[in-house]
């Protein structure tokens, strides 16, 4: 029988140590090998204590070696482990999980920067960033007017948030391709990102149904209908989809079927091969423009 430790392998018959291999005394070595299989960490082996084994067999010198190497490989253990779950992914959704962290901090303050000007002058039809760099551009003496200033410093940080908001939606126009190539052909870099927010991963996303897909973000009106108080859901955070809001309503529920369907194959070339695969984009065309072309309901007569 063979037992692995972190430092070595033991060969026992019987319970005794009959042979053993041990590793390279290096940190990076180390790490690798824990990171590719599970090694006893702690523990014993044939009734012996792992420092007690390591002393014996020489890997270190003394019981303060034993505790600083073990103390090394642990803090570099993690850091490896930290490094690989930022995947690309993962950056995606921080990136879009900031954007609606703008978005519904630039909404409050928005109101709020309304609220002060009306205070100050008159009412007015601008708001956000339209307001706050009319604000910016207003002619006054600074140190002058109290309220003044502070709104002059409330829309220069505002614009700043709109000016990062604008920077994070490019950072994902030219990552999205990158990290999930048929997602952002089928969905759009902002809808992709989202979806791969909403679900937690691409691996996450490409393991869903398309059922699931085309429902995601209609929890209350999932829940409504699994309590009987309304009917099924036929979209969810894919009616933001042009080829589905820009549709009659008698055509969406088709249209989300199919739209589903391909973020589904899609997630699933993305994970497996990242390759663009171009049929995808043509054969969604091809199925909405059927479903286009079917007759509409007819209307009852009177």
């Amino acid at each position: 029988m063979q037992i692995r430790t972190w430092f070595g392998i033991f060969t026992l018959d019987d319970n005794k140590i009959i042979n053993v291999e041990l590793f390279q005394k290096d940190i990076k070595s180390l790490t690798k090998r824990l990171l590719d299989e599970p090694l006893l960490m702690r523990g014993s082996v044939a009734g012996f204590d792992l420092c007690d084994l390591a002393i014996k067999y020489g890997f270190s010198g003394s019981k303060n070696e034993y505790g600083a190497l073990l103390h090394d490989l642990n803090i570099d253990l993690a850091k490896e482990q930290v490094a690989l779950t930022v995947t690309p992914d993962s950056k995606i959704i921080a990136a879009v999980e900031a954007i609606d962290d703008i978005n519904e901090t630039s909404n409050l303050l928005s109101e709020r920067l309304k609220e002060w000007f009306i205070m100050n002058f008159e009412d007015t039809d601008l708001k956000g960033e339209g307001l706050a760099q009319s604000i910016l551009e207003m002619k006054y003496d600074p140190g002058e007017d109290e309220d003044m200033d502070i709104l002059r410093g409330f829309s220069s940080s505002l614009i700043g948030l709109y000016r990062t908001r604008t920077q994070i939606e490019g950072y994902l126009k030219v990552n999205m391709p990158i990290t999930a190539p048929n997602v952002t052909a089928i969905a759009g870099h902002l809808l992709g990102a989202r979806l791969l927010s909403i679900t937690g991963g691409l691996k996450d996303l490409a393991s869903m149904p398309a059922s699931t897909i085309q429902v995601i973000g209609a929890n209350n009106a999932l829940f409504k209908h699994l309590k009987g108080k309304a009917p099924s859901p036929k979209h969810g955070l894919i009616f933001r989809h042009p080829l589905i809001f820009k549709a009659p309503r008698w055509q969406r529920g088709k249209i989300a079927r199919t739209l589903a369907s391909k973020i589904s194959l899609a997630a699933k070339f993305d994970l497996y091969s990242g390759v663009l695969k171009e049929d995808l984009l043509r054969e969604l065309a091809m199925k909405v423009d059927v479903i286009r072309k079917q007759p509409g309901p007819f209307k009852k007569k009177r």
